[in-house]
């Protein structure tokens, strides 16, 4: 009976022969998928008479909203004396209370409905979401609507986000990760870039409640700001919510300060900071490239094969499974708005340190050399096409994704082509993308870790003596 429903299941996995027919495909590796379809809510774009876009997504599947929304403000418009503000900011406005109600009154509010919110701020962007029932949305987007529009920036909470801020400060050189992370974007970017830049004790200490109200009134503005909703609602009832909440909000210019914009001008080399570690955090790398460049999608494929696509890629295969050198690596070539990292990580014993590094340079060495071969491409076309659908699943998910592209600026078709795109790029684009953007002899090595138990001194890499790095309090 066993042998009868294993032969079964085989049959219809299509992985048991049938007498007189093509032999079955054995190898998992030869298998081929027909790519997972997809379909692409249309939304309906609605712009409100003082600036405010908003996409509406309906689903009435679950009785649920969902609304995001992103502003153009962040860290790189922070004076560099008050670095930090977008962050305490941004805090403040989800914790410190509206004109309506007590920070401890929004708390209980959101919580009896209940209903999530969250706000962020990353390097350029401000970024904020809602989620409820659809009998509550109402009274959660009305909350979150002050919270943009008239927040309290309460006095109590300010201190207290203030000390959470300051606290992270004092532990941010405790993890070695951290530490290799946050030091290489200064490397590459440069100590004063607003890019790479780190609040400080001193900067957090300096700013002030009016600081946070000034950052409200000059980056929170209807027409500074692109919002989506998606779930179970009416249309003309989500007009006229969105029209009641935010339609009396005044528009104002807003002018963003100048950020020069991001030069290549790293020294290439080896840095060391030392840290009295049995394992060494390594990062290795340069400068990567704009989101809109125009070899953004070989870039993925070529990502894909060199350390992003987990343990099929070439760092994973070599690096760890080959050589057992690594505990974890990975990396690729990055895209942000104006330039994003090429950068490498790795976690090792730290008496394998020098030759993992030597590995890594290597593989990059070779596949700027010699490019990815026909079967890697095709592996990593096939595994971006499929995995892209999960970026897109779901009607909220969607949304998100659709509001992130149109807050970057990117084509109206950018997701709808994606894949076409994706599925033209040839052996030939990647290897010109790796020549072009992959560079051994501007790289640059930090290493976290104790020299005294490296494998071999860090200038045994031909790169000169290595520069160390003292961290600051």
């Amino acid at each position: 009976m066993r042998r009868a429903a294993a032969a079964g299941l085989l049959a219809a996995l299509g992985l048991l022969g049938v007498p007189g027919e093509t032999p079955p495909v054995t190898d998992p590796r030869a298998l081929r998928y027909p790519l997972l379809s997809i379909s692409f809510p249309k939304p309906e774009k609605v712009a409100l008479s003082n600036g405010l876009v908003a996409y509406l997504f309906r689903d009435n599947e679950l009785p649920i909203v969902d609304l995001s929304f992103y502003a153009r403000a962040g860290s790189i418009d922070d004076p560099a004396d008050k670095a930090g503000l977008a962050e305490l900011a941004t805090h403040l406005l989800r914790t410190g209370g509206t004109d309506e109600l007590t920070p401890d009154q929004v708390d209980e509010a959101l919580e009896f409905m209940p209903a999530q919110v969250g706000l962020g701020a990353g390097n350029d962007s401000v970024s904020g979401s809602v989620s409820a029932l659809k009998a509550r949305f109402p009274e959660a987007l009305r909350i979150v609507s002050r919270m943009l529009r008239a927040p309290r920036f309460d006095e109590t909470r300010l201190e207290i986000e203030r000390a959470r801020v300051l606290e992270s400060i004092k532990r941010r050189w405790d993890d070695p990760g951290t530490i290799a992370d946050l030091n290489f974007r200064l490397q590459v970017y440069g100590q004063d870039s607003p890019w790479a830049r780190l609040e400080s004790a001193a900067s957090i200490g300096r700013i002030t409640r009016q600081d946070l109200i000034d950052f409200q009134r000059n980056y929170l503005r209807p027409g500074n700001m692109v919002v989506g909703v998606a779930g179970d609602f009416e249309p003309k009832a989500m007009k006229r919510l969105l029209q009641d909440l935010f339609g009396s909000w005044k528009d104002a210019v807003v002018k963003r300060p100048a950020t020069a914009k991001i030069e290549d001008r790293v020294t290439p080399g080896v840095r060391l900071i030392e840290r009295p570690l049995t394992q060494s955090n390594i990062e290795i790398g340069h400068l990567g490239v704009n989101r809109f460049d125009p070899d953004k999608f070989p870039l993925k494929i070529l990502s894909f094969i060199l350390g992003e696509g987990g343990f099929s890629s070439r760092l994973m295969k070599e690096v760890r499974s080959t050589r057992g050198l690594a505990y974890s690596v990975g990396g690729g070539v990055g895209i942000d708005s104006d330039r994003g990292l090429f950068d490498i990580s790795c976690t090792t014993k730290a008496g394998s340190t020098v030759a993992s590094i030597r590995v890594i340079r290597d593989i990059v060495r070779q596949l700027r050399e010699e490019g990815p071969t026909d079967e890697e491409v095709r592996q990593a076309k096939e595994a971006e096409t499929n995995s892209f659908v999960f970026s897109v699943e779901g009607t909220s998910q969607y949304m998100r994704t659709h509001l992130y592209y149109a807050y970057y600026g990117y084509p109206a078709d950018y997701l709808q082509t994606y894949r076409d795109n994706i599925s033209r790029v040839t052996r030939e684009d990647v290897l010109r993308a790796a020549r072009k953007h992959m560079d051994p002899g501007r790289l640059v090595v930090l290493v976290v870790g104790n020299p005294k138990e490296f494998d071999a001194p860090l200038s045994s890499l031909g790169m000169g003596e290595p520069r160390t790095i003292t961290l600051d309090d």
